[in-house]
Order: structure tokens, then sequence, then C-alpha cells
């Protein structure tokens, strides 16, 4: 008689942890990112309004919101920084570029959430600085926070808005790495276009000027805002790793 032997799954084993050591290099350097982004961007928008208003200025435009939202920009650094840091040395390891992709967006999730809760915090914290100032303000996130369901959806579409743009920032890298200086660099806008669509599903962001007026109003709208950001960052996942499937470990 005899009798059958389960072996591990090695690939699979090996394969969860380059997924885990991806995700805690970047869920580390985004968190580090929002302590040091946050703590500027805060004194900034609540304090200059204050300075200028003091003095006699008008303090219309110096809102979070109307900066364009800039919280994306410093996870899309990250992206491209822990691209270019890890790609050779996460590929020598054992991992994949799937499984840093992989990584990185799950990392970007845990980031992405710290950034949703405090762009909702801001946006609260702004609007009782212009309230005391007497002066008309925008909203920080470009959905409504005066109910539950607008800072919920609020929080979850920023939070996909960061994980969009983190892989945005990868596959940026990534196109740099496969194409080179001069196609790389032609290649950075269509790259941008899963960030676009982030912006203008989330009502955020450079892209969502346009929209900036057009207010969301209703559940639906929310739940569209919502599906839109997890699509976006979906399509940033996908074209992440289709760049960097062939994209060179290590600049040549």
């Amino acid at each position: 008689m005899t009798t059958a032997t389960t072996r591990p799954d090695r690939t699979g084993t090996l394969h969860g942890r380059a997924v885990a050591a991806a995700r805690r290099r970047l869920q580390r350097y985004l968190l580090r990112t929002a302590v040091w982004f946050w703590a500027g961007w805060g004194l900034l928008v609540l304090s200059v309004p204050v300075v200028v208003d003091r003095f006699g200025g008008e303090a219309d435009g110096l809102t979070y919101d109307a900066a364009g939202s800039p919280a994306r920009w410093p996870a899309f650094a990250v992206g491209i920084i822990l691209t270019a840091a890890l790609l050779g040395t996460h590929l020598a390891a054992g991992g994949t570029r799937r499984s840093l992709v992989e990584g990185f967006a799950r990392g970007a999730v845990v980031g992405g959430l710290v950034f949703g809760v405090l762009t909702v915090v801001l946006g609260l914290v702004e609007a009782q600085v212009y309230s005391a100032l007497d002066r008309p303000y925008q909203g920080a996130g470009g959905l409504p926070l005066d109910s539950v369901a607008g800072v919920a959806a609020t929080v979850v579409t920023q939070t996909f808005v960061i994980v969009t743009y983190v892989l945005v920032g990868a596959a940026v890298q990534g196109g740099y790495r496969r194409w080179g200086p001069w196609r790389g660099t032609l290649a950075v806008v269509p790259l941008l276009v899963p960030g676009a669509l982030a912006d203008l599903a989330s009502r955020s962001g450079i892209f969502a000027i346009p929209l900036r007026d057009t207010p969301v109003d209703s559940l639906p709208g929310l739940v569209l805002a919502v599906v839109g950001t997890l699509l976006a960052a979906a399509l940033a996942g996908v074209v992440a790793h289709g760049v960097l499937r062939h994209a060179r470990p290590r600049p040549s």
C-alpha cells in the first residue's frame, strides 16, 4: 500500500512572500510620505487663509481642492522611486513583475486609506476655518462632505486615487526602463490616462477641474464615483504590469 505525500506549492509560497515584501516597502514609504505631506500641507492651507484675511487680502482659491488635490503627486513619485529601487532586487530575490505590482497595489490601499481619511479631516477643518473667516469654501475632495455617504465615498475614492497614481508612477518608471529616455518620455502622457480617469470619477485633481462646478448630490452619483475610481485603479494595475513585463530590471 502506498501513501501519497503532498508537497507545498513552492511557487505560490514564493509569490506570496514576494507580494508581501513589495507591499511592506511600498506601505512604509507611502505612510512616511503621508506624514510629511499632510503635516506641511495642513499647516499651509489652514494658516495662509488666516494670514491673508488678517492683512485684508482674498482667501479664495487657497484650499486643498483649489490647488488640485495634490496628494496624488507624492504617491505618483513614490511609485516611480520604489519601482526604480526595487525592480532589479525584487526579481533577483525570486519575485516577479506581477508580484511587484500586486504588492504595490496592496500597500497603496492601506496608505491610500490614510490619505483618504486625512482628506476628509482636512476638508472638515478647512470648512470651519473659512466659516470663521466668513469666506466661501470649495470642498477638499470633490464630493460633498455634508453626509455620511459623502464622507465615506470621499475616503474610498481618494484611496483608489492614491492606488491609481502609485501604479501609474510604476508604469512611468517601467516605460523608461522598457523604451529608453526619448520614447519613455513620449509614453508618459498615455500612461497618465488611468490617473485622469480617477480624477474625473472622484471629481478631484487637475484633470477634473472642468467638472469642479458640477455637484454630485445623489447616492447613485457617489456610487458611480466609487466604481469609477476602482476601475481606474484596476486599469492602472493592468497597464503597470503590461509595461513592466518587458522592462529591463536595471537601467541600461
